[in-house]
């Protein structure tokens, strides 16, 4: 990542899990978000995705 906080993170508590490396012969969670949609809505806004908010990204819960 570019060293930018996501803006949809602020304020919130988050998982040790978080900041941990994450294991590559692990399989990866779900993150329960379809991103295809999710980062064709942010071009469409002009916006990067760590620009987005909690709410615009709650839109493309699955």
């Amino acid at each position: 990542m570019s060293g930018m906080k996501p803006r949809f993170i602020d304020g919130k508590v988050r998982q040790k899990r978080y900041y941990e490396t994450p294991d590559p012969y692990e399989n990866a969670p779900s993150c329960h978000v379809n991103l295809l949609e999710l980062s064709r809505y942010a071009r469409r806004k002009g916006k990067k995705l760590v620009e987005l908010t909690a709410d615009e990204i709650k839109k493309f819960k699955i």
